[in-house]
C-alpha cells in the first residue's frame, strides 16, 4: 500500500465536475490505493464541499481543500486565451509552493475521469525528468516541440520542483511572453520545462472531443479528458466517450434523476449527433472519419489497462470451467483480469456468478485472439496465463509455448498444463508449469495452484427429505462407472431405502436403467454453467465413481486431475469417493465419504442419506477449511511464480 497523492483545481462553478473525476477515481482504485486528494479551493462553498466529502462512501480516501489566495495569480490574469480557460487552471503552477509537505503527485484537470487505478501512473519512475504526461492533440505543436504534452494530466515531481525554482521560471516566462502564450498554462508549462518532460503511454490522456477529433482511438482509455468547449456536461454535446462521464456521474449527489436518465441522455445523444452534422456536414468526405471509424468499429482489441494480465483459454471446447477461479487470483493479487474464452463460454454462463470491477470478458473468437496476440503480443499488459498450454505447444515440448509471446521487459506468461505424463516420459517436464494439484508421477514438481472458485455460491445445508446426489458426467449403458452408479442405486431401492435422487448433469437416458429405479434419477441433459451451478447448489453429495483399475481414471491421482474436484471444492459438496483417490487430492473419513471398493458403493451412498445434519454440516465445514487452505497455498503459489 502506498499514498498516492491527487491534486484538482476548481471553483464553484466546476465543483460537480471534479467530483465526477474525483468518483471515477475512487471507484476504480484499488483496495490497497490509498488516496490523498489536495483539492485547490478557488472558492468552492460549504453546500458543494460536502457534497464532494460524501463521495468518501465509495471508498475511503483523504481530502484537502488547499484555499487559495488569487492575488499570487495576478499575473497570469492577464493572459489571453480560450474563454474556457479559467484562473484555476493556473493554481497547478504553484503546486509545490502550495503543497509544501508533497513531494509527488498527479495534476488532473476537472474534466478529466479515470477509468483505472492510478498506481502504476504515480509509480513512474521520472528519472532525471521533472513532469511526465502525453502528446497533445495538436500535431501543429508536436510538430514543433515533440515532447510538448497536454497539461490535463502531469505526474509531477514536486522535490525538484522546488529544488531548481520551476515556480519562479514558470512566472519569469509569463511576464516575458505574455503576448505568445495562446494556451494558457499549458504552453508555459511545456515551454519552461522542455527537455525535462516524460512522455507516457498515450492512454494516460487521452484527449476528446468529437469522433475524429482524439489524441488517440483506443477502445479503453486508461484517462479521458473532454478538451474544447464540448464538455460532456452540456446538453447536446458531441464529445465522443460522453458515456464514462455520464456513468460516473450517477456516483455523486450530483447524478441524474433514475426516471429521466434514461430519456435525458437519449435526447442529448441525438442531438449531439444532429448538432455534430450540422458543425461538420461533410464528415463523410474526411478519410479521417473512416480511420476513426475502423478502428473504433472494426478492429477487435480486448479490455488492457496498466495492471491487466490476461486469462486465455484456448481451448474451445474444454477447461473453461478453470478460468474463473485463474481469475480470483490474479484479482486478489492485484491485478485487472482481461478474461480470453471462446464467446459460447460466456453465453453459458460461465462468469454468472462472478462480478469485479477490474474483471472484463472480452468477447472474441479463438481466431482473433491470436490474431492480436499476434499482432500486439502482449501490448500494455502485465502479463499473461495461459490455462491449457498443449493448444498452443507440442504434447512433448514447451519451447513453443515459452517462444509464443516475445515479453517485454517485467511482462510475465504463465502456463496450465492438465496431463503431464508425455513431457515427463520425454524429459521435457518443465517445473515452472502450473498443475491444478501436487503431481504423483515420476518425482516430477510443478507449480499448484488449483482453481475452484466460480462466484458468488451459495454454501447450501443437507436438504431434510430426499437426498441429493450430484453427477457430472455421460450416463451410458456398459459405461462402467455408470452401472456402479445404477446398480448401487438398485441395491438401495431393494433395501427399502427411498429417500434419495440422483441428479446427473450430461448426457443419458432412462431407457437402459430398469424401470423400478428410474424414478430416482433425474437427468438434466448437458447444461450451461448458469444452470449447472444451480444444480450443484441445491445437491448434497457429489458421485464420482472412479475406477481404480482404469487408465483414465488413474491419472486423476498420478500425472492429471479431475475437473469434478473443483466443483467439490467450490460448492462444498462432501464427495463419495473410493479411497484410492482420496488423500492426493484432500479427501479424508471427516470431508468426504469414502470406500473401499465397487460393492461398497452403496454403502457410501447410504452413510450419506443416514448422516444427520449435525454430522453433514461439520463434514462440509472440514471440506470448505481443505478448500479455504488450498486457495491461500495457490494464492502464494501463483504469487511467487509471477514474482520470480
Amino acid at each position: 500500500m502506498r499514498k498516492i497523492n491527487v491534486c484538482i483545481s476548481f471553483d464553484d462553478n466546476y465543483a460537480q465536475y471534479a467530483g465526477v473525476t474525483i468518483a471515477s477515481i475512487l471507484y476504480n482504485a484499488k483496495a490497497s490505493d490509498e488516496l490523498y486528494f489536495y483539492l485547490l479551493d478557488g472558492g468552492v462553498s460549504d453546500e458543494n464541499k460536502n457534497k464532494l466529502l460524501s463521495l468518501k462512501s465509495i471508498k475511503d480516501c483523504e481530502m484537502n481543500f488547499v484555499h487559495i489566495d488569487e492575488e499570487l495569480f495576478a499575473d497570469y490574469k492577464k493572459i489571453k486565451t480560450h474563454k474556457y480557460i479559467s484562473l484555476p487552471t493556473y493554481f497547478r503552477l504553484k503546486s509545490a509552493e502550495l503543497m509544501p509537505n508533497v513531494d509527488k503527485l498527479i495534476y488532473l484537470d476537472c474534466d478529466t475521469v479515470v477509468n483505472t487505478s492510478l498506481e502504476e501512473l504515480f509509480n513512474i519512475d521520472l528519472e532525471y525528468n521533472i513532469i511526465a504526461g502525453v502528446n497533445d492533440l495538436s500535431h501543429k505543436a508536436v510538430k514543433k516541440n515533440p515532447s510538448y504534452i497536454n497539461a490535463g494530466m502531469i505526474l509531477m515531481d514536486l522535490n525538484k520542483i522546488r529544488e531548481q525554482n520551476i515556480e519562479e521560471k514558470f512566472l519569469e516566462y509569463t511576464k516575458n511572453n505574455i503576448e505568445k502564450i495562446k494556451a494558457g498554462d499549458q504552453d508555459i508549462i511545456n515551454s519552461v520545462l522542455k527537455g525535462k518532460i516524460k512522455l507516457l503511454n498515450h492512454k494516460w490522456n487521452v484527449q476528446t472531443s468529437n469522433f475524429t477529433n482524439r489524441s488517440s482511438y483506443a477502445k479503453f482509455p486508461w484517462i479521458i479528458h473532454y478538451v474544447g468547449q464540448q464538455k460532456p456536461w452540456k446538453y447536446g454535446n458531441w464529445n465522443y466517450h460522453t458515456e464514462y462521464y455520464n456513468k460516473y456521474l450517477q456516483l455523486t449527489p450530483w447524478a441524474l434523476d433514475k426516471n429521466e436518465e434514461k430519456s435525458y441522455l437519449k435526447k442529448s445523444k441525438i442531438k449531439g449527433i444532429l448538432g455534430y452534422i450540422k458543425y461538420r456536414p461533410l464528415f463523410l468526405f474526411r478519410p479521417r472519419f473512416y480511420q476513426a471509424f475502423k478502428e473504433t468499429y472494426l478492429t477487435k482489441e480486448p479490455y488492457i489497462y496498466p495492471d491487466t494480465f490476461f486469462v486465455w483459454e484456448p481451448c474451445s471446447k474444454s477447461h473453461s470451467e478453470v478460468v474463473p477461479g485463474f481469475a480470483k487470483y490474479l484479482l486478489d493479487l492485484g491485478y485487472s483480469v482481461s478474461v480470453l474464452v471462446t464467446p459460447d463460454r460466456l453465453k453459458e454462463g460461465l462468469f454468472s456468478r462472478f462480478q469485479n470491477r477490474r474483471l472484463f470478458l472480452n468477447k472474441m473468437s479463438q481466431k482473433e485472439i491470436k490474431h492480436y496476440i499476434h499482432e500486439n503480443m502482449l501490448s500494455d499488459a502485465k502479463g499473461i496465463m495461459v490455462t491449457t498450454v498443449g493448444k498452443i505447444n507440442d504434447a512433448l515440448d514447451y519451447s513453443d509455448a515459452k517462444k509464443y509471446f516475445k515479453l517485454e521487459a517485467g511482462q510475465k506468461a504463465v502456463f496450465v498444463e492438465h496431463e503431464v505424463c508425455h513431457s515427463v516420459d520425454n524429459g521435457t517436464f518443465w517445473d515452472k508449469l502450473i498443475t491444478l494439484r501436487k503431481i504423483d508421477y515420476k518425482g516430477a514438481n510443478s507449480v499448484v495452484v488449483n482453481p475452484h472458485y466460480f462466484g458468488d455460491i451459495k454454501i447450501t445445508t443437507k436438504n431434510e427429505k430426499i437426498t441429493n446426489f450430484i453427477t457430472v458426467g455421460a450416463i451410458k449403458e456398459g459405461k462402467k462407472n455408470s452401472d456402479l452408479i445404477i446398480q448401487s442405486v438398485k441395491k438401495l431401492h431393494e433395501s427399502g431405502i427411498t429417500n434419495f435422487k440422483v441428479t446427473v448433469v450430461g448426457k443419458g437416458s432412462l431407457k437402459h436403467i430398469p424401470s423400478e429405479i428410474q424414478k430416482y434419477f433425474d437427468i438434466k441433459g448437458r447444461l450451461d454453467f448458469s444452470d449447472m451451478y444451480k444444480e450443484l447448489e441445491k445437491a448434497d453429495f457429489f458421485l464420482t465413481a472412479y475406477e481404480k483399475d482404469k487408465p483414465g481414471h488413474i491419472r486423476y491421482i498420478t500425472s492429471g486431475t479431475s475437473g469434478n474436484f473443483q466443483l467439490v471444492y467450490g460448492f462444498g459438496k462432501p464427495c463419495i469417493i473410493v479411497k484410492e483417490f482420496g488423500p492426493i487430492n484432500g479427501f479424508n473419513e471427516k470431508n468426504s465419504i469414502l470406500y473401499n471398493e465397487d460393492e461398497d458403493f452403496a454403502d457410501a451412498m447410504k452413510k450419506g442419506i443416514l448422516l444427520s445434519q449435525e454430522d453433514y454440516s461439520n463434514m462440509q465445514n472440514d471440506l470448505l477449511a481443505y478448500a479455504q487452505s488450498l486457495y491461500n497455498e495457490s494464492l502464494n503459489n501463483l504469487r511467487s511464480l509471477i514474482n520470480e
